[in-house]
Formats: structure tokens, C-alpha cells, sequence
């Protein structure tokens, strides 16, 4: 596979991490505390690893969410409590399914009631690719339900959860008032991939810098980041075999990049899209230049 455009972002740094280095280990950073933070969609795969990561760096409550109160779920429940550091740290899981509007009140309410009504740190992970082998089709031949099911959850219901917490967000004067969209660098794609996720990630990109305009003058930052290409389980159905020969990133680099992200606000790069992948300390020697020339936002080439 050739290299990709410079459109794309994906070689945005020259160093290009696909597992976490040792600098950016969870259990060698630390987080402020107190320290709360929500996962939507933390059942397994990257989701599940995110929470352990922040376990391991002393989150002192991780709110989880599943689609449903799976086994899944439980289990991670489990290992988030086995990798803790702090001696503080609540552990709640709850069922809240994104093509639900009303999960994030769901949510919300949990907030509340288990853990004071403290959020530093909405990641908002769940998402579909697809639910029918005909999302990988070319145009003409895409189910419509592949559009609009992506849609739902990749878009309405990372909206609805955000709109659900940023009170509580708000609410908390000395927290990290973060948003993460977790998205991917199939946004960047308009033919290859399941065209329905591709256009509902590019939305998801938009909506992240929407909440950091919206809401920066109040404290409220916000990044939609990549999470490496993962091989996730189960595979997306109807992608292509071949296509798994991609995914070569460690479950667990984004949450140790979301780790190095979110335990001092860096502001310079709310509202900005970012790769689990990028070499940090080239990141922030970019610093300037993104900030200069407002890098890494979904525009117009004129």
C-alpha cells in the first residue's frame, strides 16, 4: 500500500507509533485528582482499553457504558478495578445504547448519584462501521440503513450524550471540561471503507470543533481523535478479509495517547483532529505552526 496523501493526516508527525512508546505507558503518567471521566462504549476493544488506561494513571471514577450490561462489560468492570492506582477510584458500568437519545440522561443520572456530579472527561467511543455486508458497496448498491443506522450512533448519538453531559462538565469549576470524540481517519476517505461511517466520522470531526467554538469562553475543550487502525472485534461485517492486513495498532495506544492528551488541558488543540498515532513530542514542537496556521480542522481546499 502506497503512502497516503498528507490530506489524509496520517503522517502528520515523521514518527509514527503503533503501540504505546514507554514514555506515554499509562502507569508512568499521572493524572490530576480528583479526576472523573465517562466512557461511552467501553465494553471491549479500544473502549475497554481506554478505561484500564486511565485506571492505571490514576483516574479516581470511570464511568462505563455498554450498548447493553454484557458479560463484556462486567469483565472490564473487573480489570478497570485491578489496574487502579488511586486508592479513591469508583468504578460505575451501566447499559446506554447511542442509538438511544435518551442514554445520555442515563448517564447523566449515574453521574449524579454515584459520583457527586463531577466530570473532567467525556470519551465518546461507541460507534458502528456497519450491520449489513452491503456498507462496503460501491454507491449504488449501499443498503440505506447503512447510512442512516451509522448516522444515528456516529453522529446523533455522540450529540445527544455530549448535550446530556456538558452541564456537568460545566458544573465542574476545577476539572478538565474535555470532550473526546473518538473518530477515524477514514473521514478523510471518500471512496474506500464503508462510505456511511466515513461521512458519519467526518460529521463527528465538524461536531467536536462545533463544541470547542461553542463553548471554549467557558473552559470547554474538545478533540476527535484516531485511534490507530485496531484490529476490533468482531470484524465489521462485510468488510473485506484483506482489509485486517491494515489493522496493526495496539489496542492499547489510544488510551495512552488520550492519557498524554487530557492530564494538563492543552487548549492549542481544542477543536482540532488528532491521531493516536502521532509522535507527541513532535506534536508539541508543532505547536506554532498549528496554532498559526489553524491546522488539523475539516476545511475547504480553495
Amino acid at each position: 500500500m502506497s503512502a497516503p496523501p498528507p490530506w489524509t493526516g496520517m503522517t502528520f508527525t515523521s514518527k509514527l507509533n503503533s503501540s504505546p512508546p514507554a514514555s506515554l505507558a499509562p502507569s508512568s503518567q499521572k493524572l490530576p485528582s480528583p479526576f472523573v471521566v465517562a466512557i461511552v462504549g467501553a465494553s471491549r476493544n479500544i473502549g475497554a482499553a481506554t478505561a484500564k488506561a486511565f485506571a492505571q494513571a490514576g483516574a479516581t471514577g470511570l464511568i462505563l457504558t455498554g450498548t447493553t450490561k454484557s458479560t463484556d462489560l462486567l469483565e472490564t468492570e473487573k480489570e478497570v478495578k485491578a489496574a487502579g492506582t488511586s486508592k479513591d477510584l469508583k468504578v460505575t458500568v451501566l447499559a446506554a445504547d447511542l442509538a438511544d437519545v435518551s442514554s445520555g440522561k442515563l448517564i447523566a443520572d449515574a453521574i449524579t448519584s454515584s459520583h457527586g456530579g463531577r466530570l473532567d472527561l467525556l470519551i465518546n467511543n461507541a460507534a458502528i462501521v456497519s450491520t449489513h455486508e452491503s456498507a462496503f458497496n460501491k454507491f449504488d448498491a449501499i443498503d440505506i440503513s447503512q447510512i442512516q443506522k451509522t448516522m444515528n450512533v456516529n453522529f446523533v448519538g455522540k450529540f445527544a450524550t455530549i448535550q446530556a453531559l456538558l452541564p456537568l462538565l460545566l458544573k465542574t469549576t476545577d476539572g478538565a471540561k474535555t470532550v473526546i470524540n473518538v473518530t477515524s481517519a477514514m473521514s478523510h476517505f471518500a471512496s474506500m471503507g464503508a462510505i456511511g461511517y466515513n461521512i458519519s466520522e467526518l460529521a463527528c470531526n465538524r461536531l467536536t470543533e462545533v463544541v470547542a467554538e461553542a463553548y471554549g469562553g467557558e473552559g470547554v475543550i474538545a478533540h476527535a481523535v484516531h485511534p490507530g487502525i485496531v484490529a476490533t472485534m468482531p470484524p465489521p461485517i462485510g468488510m473485506a478479509p484483506q482489509a485486517r492486513a491494515w489493522a496493526v495498532d495496539d489496542v492499547g495506544l489510544c488510551g495512552a495517547f488520550l492519557v498524554w492528551l487530557t492530564k494538563e488541558r492543552r487548549e492549542w488543540l481544542s477543536g482540532r483532529y488528532l491521531s493516536a498515532n502521532w509522535d507527541v513530542e513532535e506534536l508539541e514542537a508543532k505547536k506554532d505552526a498549528i496554532v498559526g496556521g489553524d491546522q488539523l480542522k475539516m476545511r475547504m481546499v480553495v
